[in-house]
């Protein structure tokens, strides 16, 4: 056995212990009984099942013994199926991921799973025609005229996978994008030279790094992903308890207007026998001021929105900030209620914030309506004009010291999710000392809001 041998030995065993490690931490998840972690272990087993058939077929090598002859034959048989099974289960993974923001056509599917079996029905044939490789009497595996037909397979499957990511690009953050497109391209560059210089296991030691660094990835997203809906999960709690503070406030000052009903009409009773008329209209007219608001506004019929709205509203109401709404917004928009809480919850809040910093003229205008399949919403607000931005991106004032405008940060980069989730976009811009934000999204369920018309 030469040097060559014992390198790519090392590096098969590498191979299998950082992905025996990445599918013990799959098992250890809370996640682990979810569709997506339960992919992610059967594409780590067929990663697993590569990498080991490859070393047996090593170590099987020239060995002339009699089950030498089994096992270098049954290795490499496994290493092809086990490279047309792990095709399969990358491209259920990634339509599994993206089908949890939107839905993917089964076609793609089936193509892959077609790919799929063919490689495996030819790989069988060639166990009997050689067409792919030859055992030779020796033991010593030689390829064979038809070895580059058993690499299209596999490279067809990661240019379609490619095209899926490329396609539904605007679904995947940025971030998720990059690391699958890596398990794309390293493993088709290692399969080309491969293809050229036969020798170390270039395609196992790209696809297992590769894997390592998606699921680095995809835990990092959804550290995030998590990280984003306790905030959100914060801020409807807050909404809540504010709602409760008001309902309280509004009961305290309900049992105090009844409590003190009987004296004022008392002192009604005494200006009415009195014949003061002018007297009891002005005191009428005091006592109508001094009883609580009970009046709620609706700005929307979507249950969501409006009490957004309203929590907002109330807190720039204290602080003399005049909002305005017209929002042609239905109760069901195909969108779901938190994705709707974080745009006008991030965004007014944002407004709320800027019109703090100044004295006068405060106010935020929001504006919302169904346009065709989309849904745009626009809120502008005054503010003090000091900006600082870092290339196109605006930057949080909402520590003040750090001399920006409240757009950059976890609320608005949630917000872009959004609207990406959607097909949609989002826009910033100022004028004078109004800044303007506006987001456009593609409603999912068209039928509901316009009645199938």
């Amino acid at each position: 056995m030469d040097k060559l041998n014992y390198i790519s030995m090392s590096l098969d065993l590498f191979c299998i212990v950082i992905s025996f490690i990445i599918f013990i931490s799959l098992l250890l998840e809370s996640e682990r009984k979810s569709k997506l972690n339960r992919l992610f272990r059967v594409f780590v087993l067929c990663n697993i099942g590569i990498v080991l058939s490859d070393l047996i077929a090593w170590l099987m090598t020239g060995n002339l013994e009699l089950y030498a002859y089994f096992l270098i034959r049954a290795a490499n048989y496994f290493h092809y199926l086990f490279g047309a099974f792990i095709l399969a289960a990358l491209s259920l993974y990634m339509l599994a991921f993206i089908a949890l923001k939107e839905k993917t056509p089964n076609l793609i599917k089936y193509t892959v799973i077609i790919l799929c079996a063919t490689q495996v029905l030819l790989t069988t044939v060639s166990q009997f025609t050689n067409m792919y490789y030859l055992i030779d009497e020796n033991n010593v595996y030689h390829r064979q005229g038809l070895y580059w037909l058993s690499q299209i397979f596999p490279a067809a499957g990661l240019i379609i996978n490619m095209g899926i990511i490329i396609f539904y690009r605007k679904v995947l953050k940025t971030r998720t994008m990059l690391f699958f497109l890596t398990y794309m391209i390293l493993p088709v560059v290692a399969i080309l030279i491969q293809s050229l210089f036969y020798g170390i296991t270039l395609v196992n030691i790209a696809a297992t790094l590769t894997m390592l660094i998606l699921y680095i990835g995809v835990q990092i997203e959804q550290s995030k992903d998590m990280e984003s809906h306790i905030l959100l999960i914060n801020r409807q709690l807050e909404l809540q308890r504010e709602h409760y503070k008001m309902l309280q406030t509004h009961i305290t000052e309900t049992k105090k207007a009844k409590h003190d009903l009987r004296h004022h009409l008392t002192v009604f009773q005494s200006f009415i026998n009195a014949g003061e008329t002018e007297k009891l209209t002005a005191y009428v007219n005091d006592y109508k001021a001094s009883l609580p608001d009970d009046t709620e506004v609706d700005f929307c019929k979507n249950y969501a929105v409006n009490a957004i709205l309203r929590y907002y509203s109330i807190i720039a109401k204290n602080e003399d900030i005049k909002i305005t709404a017209h929002l042609d917004l239905p109760e069901n928009t195909g969108i779901a209620d938190s994705d709707l809480c974080i745009i006008f919850g991030n965004c007014i809040e944002n407004a709320i914030e800027a019109c703090r910093k100044i004295n006068d003229g405060r106010f935020i205008k929001i504006n919302s309506k169904v346009a065709g399949k989309m849904l745009a919403v626009t809120i502008d607000n005054s503010f003090d004009g000091v900006l600082k931005k870092e290339g196109s991106e605006f930057l949080s004032r909402k520590h003040e010291g750090q001399g920006a405008y409240p757009v950059s940060g976890i609320g608005i980069s949630s917000v872009k999710s959004v609207a990406k989730k959607y097909g949609g976009e989002t826009r910033f811009e100022v004028k004078d000392n109004i800044f303007q934000v506006s987001i456009l999204l593609r409603l999912k369920l068209y039928d509901i809001i316009t009645g199938g018309h």
